[in-house]
């Protein structure tokens, strides 16, 4: 058990819940009304939003019952060096695609406000978050929290200007409701794998409760349906792009800019992750990260942005499914493994092949469901191997 300092749900969920109000997740949820009929976008972010924390409940619940982070979680699924070899960079590439995203909002906003160019203004926007993550890492709750505001306050003008407008929204053919799932559920699988980084001081089942439904759920659902209306209206996912169109001032760039500086958030866990895979100080994993985030921000991951939200819903699932199955089905406890445990590693490799090479359903939920079954069939059949 680490060394961790215990608090009520007060405080537990106001940290995790801000995360899920961000421009990113206004861009899934846009995303999703791009494709589908707006009952049908609502009916989707409501199914993602019970999805989302239902997962935080369960393998949040792992860290929250042992007062572990992940990685030490997934020292009983894979191994000592399996979690800091190959877990920890799942996160890192996933959390800084996220930053990625969020910095290229951001930077597209300031463009708009100022005579710069884009790929300027993103580098300019990503730096300046990245220092706060790097200066002030002790104060990214109470930041996270501000920028949530902000976002929260966009969303509400956007759906007032939207309800108001008298005008008719873009026409929506019947899109793929199972594809708008996958992208739905995928778009926040990263914070449901990192979540029991975030809920392992939580004093009580109780306080893991009201975090994952009475907070997370209804958080989760006004991203996503406010972006869902954006983005049906518009016709536009990106809440940057759909400002003139929805009638708001160049002003209201003013509120993404702000919002978007929650990616200073998204460089947590990787910062931490390539601290400790590295090992170097967190500070120098913060620069490093960052680097890699502006990177990919000026490779267009906007862009791609479905096809990034597809691949977290291969790479991550299966994770969460190997450490539901050996803490609720196995060990009851998380008893760290020594090396690589091959058990979690080919369960994870089969789930994750199987949302990769077989997309039928919803990928994330069958990625995760294969590598839970395959972890308990090796247990029992290979038990004497594995």
């Amino acid at each position: 058990m680490e060394d961790v300092e215990l608090y009520p749900w007060t405080k537990i969920a106001p940290t995790l819940g801000v995360i899920f109000i961000s421009p990113a997740l206004l861009t899934v949820g846009g995303t999703i009304g791009t494709l589908l009929p707006i009952e049908m976008a609502v009916a989707v972010s409501i199914l993602a939003g019970l999805t989302f924390s239902t997962l935080i409940y369960l393998h949040g619940g792992v860290g929250s019952r042992a007062h572990m982070g992940l990685l030490r979680v997934m020292e009983a699924s894979l191994g000592t060096k399996g979690s800091r070899f190959f877990a920890s960079p799942l996160i890192t590439i996933t959390q800084i695609g996220w930053f990625s995203v969020l910095i290229t909002l951001g930077g597209e906003a300031l463009s708009n406000l100022t005579p710069m160019p884009k790929a300027l203004s993103i580098t300019i926007f990503g730096i300046l978050v990245a220092s706060v993550t790097y200066f002030s890492f002790r104060h990214l709750s109470d930041f996270t929290k501000v920028t949530a505001i902000v976002t929260g306050a966009f969303a509400l003008w956007a759906l007032y200007a939207i309800l108001t407008s008298g005008s008719t929204p873009s026409y929506v053919t019947n899109g793929d409701l199972l594809y708008a799932s996958t992208l739905a559920i995928g778009g926040a699988m990263s914070i449901s794998t990192v979540s029991p980084d975030f809920v392992k001081g939580a004093q009580s089942i109780r306080d893991l409760k009201i975090t994952a439904f009475g907070v997370v759920f209804p958080v989760v659902i006004f991203s996503l349906i406010s972006g869902s209306l954006i983005g049906h209206h518009t016709s536009i996912p990106n809440p940057v792009q759909a400002l003139m169109i929805i009638g708001l001032p160049i002003l209201a760039n003013l509120l993404l800019l702000v919002g978007s500086t929650a990616a200073a958030s998204s460089l947590y866990p990787p910062s931490i992750a390539i601290s400790k895979l590295a090992g170097i100080s967190r500070k120098n994993a913060t620069v490093l990260a960052a680097l890699g985030g502006l990177i990919v921000s000026y490779m267009g991951i906007l862009d791609q942005l479905r096809i990034f939200l597809q691949l977290i819903g291969v790479l991550l699932p299966p994770l969460i499914g190997i450490n539901l199955a050996e803490y609720y089905v196995l060990s009851k406890a998380v008893l760290p493994k020594e090396g690589v445990y091959l058990r979690g590693l080919i369960s994870w490799i089969l789930g994750a092949g199987f949302g990769a090479f077989i997309p039928v359903g919803v990928t994330p939920i069958n990625s995760l469901l294969i590598s839970f079954f395959v972890y308990l069939v090796l247990h029992i059949r290979l038990k004497s191997f594995f």
